[in-house]
């Protein structure tokens, strides 16, 4: 069984939104973009105690209640015998299915009735979709609520409820306790209960009701009992977790991120009971808050490796909630004129398993900004802010990310922001492999580019002395410019138009074809007899920042102005439209 997709029309801030899904889904967005009402969504069509209140008017778009509201889920299911989530999609749509079906519609329709105010929800079913059936239903219980069992798990879930609701279960059954525990149990509780009733306040307690109660009704013979009523039925209610510590003494467990995850516990405990009975699917919204790291990491470790949580709908502000996530569909919500969404589904490629925490974490920083800058490293990055900072200080709250691919494919960052509207901006080094068997240099920095928007990748170029291309570093930077300036000025000149930017030669450079008197001077201050490029390039990140330290106000106009550092022009460009 896998979800495919998803239509919302006219629900909330939702006029149309159609959705790819896969079985485990994380949605992205800035706040009040609809995170909560895409779950409420799925909650209405699949939850009956979320259901059974209808509609509002302001749940309709706009409040435009003469449109109806529509809902429609795709699930893709086959005959293998070995799922057994199959297995339930078909037994319970009995007639309504073929034995070949492949794809199958749940659809909830809600039409206003102005007299009763409310939108009553009504539920189809079925392999076509322009001719689906009523799911059968008694009063407000529809069929599909004896399959599917949705788990809602929010930030302001409370230890002490959800302990109450589950701890019934311990003692619900025949089989919880022995004859012989039961036996004994009993027998100690009716002995607590006649000592509870003996104790010397409650006999006082007594007789203060009888004399008040004579005041307003002198009645012969009158009297009053109190009992404790403590039950095995009810004996559930009395109980409370404790955590034991390294010395087996008990202590309450007050802290709020410690009673959120034992209650995320007890969650899981009590559905994955229920996976033989009903299909368990999970719908979290944002259950970082109030978590330290390491608890978010934990939960991180758990969500994406459990197969109880293999359908999942999940929204987070924290890339250490996602950090762990692989085989998921991205989803980003995002305005433009109405809300729209758009997704891809993720998979940490093999390569980078061992990085996924840092691949994911980087990627899940960036998919909440409107435009992305990739970077090679920090010491661009460290640069570009600083010049940010005089040029356009706020530009992250106007939705500008830097993200430094640091080791990683720019592919990885760019082809999945891209597939989710993210405008993404590219930065890279015109960096050159020399095979000297060959005489030749393949052009990494180039064909990175052109990768990147799956142009044709150029040929390795030949090189006319092996020898001083070995020695001298000026003469390979010199290949370098004739790259840039000669041989494929047009297809970088191309390259640019999608927000591709490639060095002349690097970062370094580059700089120094903007602010060369200052670089010299840094490293003259710095007691270095080397050229600003070299000084730089001999301790990157931390000559980079005692470099933005040393610039002044011309020095940034300079750099923001000049040709090599368009990418920071165009970024404030695009965080301002």
């Amino acid at each position: 069984m896998i979800f495919k997709h998803l239509t919302i029309k006219n629900f909330r801030n939702f006029k149309e939104v159609d959705i790819d899904l896969t079985n485990r889904n994380i949605i992205f967005g800035l706040n009040d973009i609809g995170k909560s009402n895409f779950l409420a969504a799925l909650r209405y069509l699949l939850d009956r105690n979320y259901r059974r209140d209808g509609f509002v008017d302001s749940d309709y778009y706009n409040k435009d209640t003469s449109e109806e509201i529509s809902i429609t889920l795709t699930i893709q299911i086959d005959d293998n015998e070995d799922d057994s989530d199959n297995k339930k999609i078909f037994k319970m749509m009995k007639g309504a299915i073929t034995s070949d079906a492949e794809v199958v519609f749940i659809q909830l329709n809600a039409t206003y009735d102005k007299n009763k105010l409310v939108g009553e929800p009504n539920l189809f079913w079925g392999i076509d979709l322009n001719n689906l059936e009523d799911i059968p239903s008694k009063q407000q219980y529809f069929e599909l609520d004896k399959c599917i069992n949705v788990v809602y798990i929010d930030s302001s879930i409370q230890l002490e409820s959800t302990f109450k609701k589950y701890s019934k279960e311990i003692f619900k059954k025949e089989s919880s306790l022995t004859d012989e525990e039961r036996e004994d149990l009993t027998t100690k509780i009716e002995e607590l209960n006649d000592s509870v009733g003996d104790l010397s306040a409650i006999k006082t307690f007594e007789q203060e009701i009888v004399e008040e109660y004579k005041k307003f009704r002198d009645e012969q013979g009158f009297n009053v009992t109190i009992k404790s009523e403590i039950e095995v039925s009810n004996l559930h209610s009395k109980l409370t977790p404790y955590i034991l510590n390294e010395v087996c003494e008990t202590y309450p467990t007050a802290g709020d991120g410690r009673k959120k995850i034992l209650a995320y516990t007890l969650l899981t405990l009590e559905n994955r009971r229920q996976e033989e009975e009903k299909i368990n699917i999970f719908l979290i919204e944002e259950i970082e808050n109030h978590l330290h790291r390491s608890m978010q990491i934990a939960l991180s470790y758990q969500i994406f490796s459990d197969e109880v949580f293999k359908y999942l709908f999940m929204t987070t502000h924290s890339s250490l909630i996602v950090s762990q996530m692989d085989e998921v569909n991205l989803i980003k919500l995002f305005q433009d004129c109405l809300v729209i969404g758009k997704s891809h589904t993720y998979v940490v490629p093999e390569e980078y398993k061992k990085l996924k925490q840092k691949l994911n974490q980087n990627l899940t920083e960036a998919i909440y900004a409107d435009v992305v800058l990739l970077v090679e490293g920090p010491s661009e990055k460290i640069l570009f802010e600083r010049v940010l900072h005089d040029k356009c200080q706020r530009y992250e709250s106007l939705g500008g990310y830097i993200l430094e691919v640091d080791g990683i494919n720019f592919s990885e960052y760019y082809n999945i922001l891209t597939y989710l509207g993210i405008k993404v901006i590219v930065r890279t080094d015109n960096d050159l492999r020399f095979n000297k068997s060959r005489g030749d240099v393949n052009l990494l920095g180039v064909n990175r580019c052109l990768s990147l928007i799956s142009e044709d990748l150029v040929d390795n170029l030949q090189i006319n002395d092996i020898d001083e291309y070995e020695a001298e570093e000026e003469y390979r930077k010199d290949v370098k410019r004739e790259i840039y300036d000669d041989h494929y000025s047009e297809k970088i000149d191309n390259l640019v138009m999608s927000n591709i930017y490639l060095s002349r030669i690097d970062l370094e450079n580059d700089l120094y074809e903007a602010i060369q008197e200052r670089m010299d001077d840094f490293a003259s201050y710095n007691n270095s007899s080397k050229n600003g490029i070299d000084y730089l390039q001999e301790a990157k990140m931390k000559h980079m920042i005692g470099l933005c330290k040393y610039m002044d106000i011309n020095d940034i106009d300079v750099i923001y102005n000049h040709d090599r550092f368009e990418c920071i022009r165009e970024l404030v460009s695009l965080c301002c439209q």
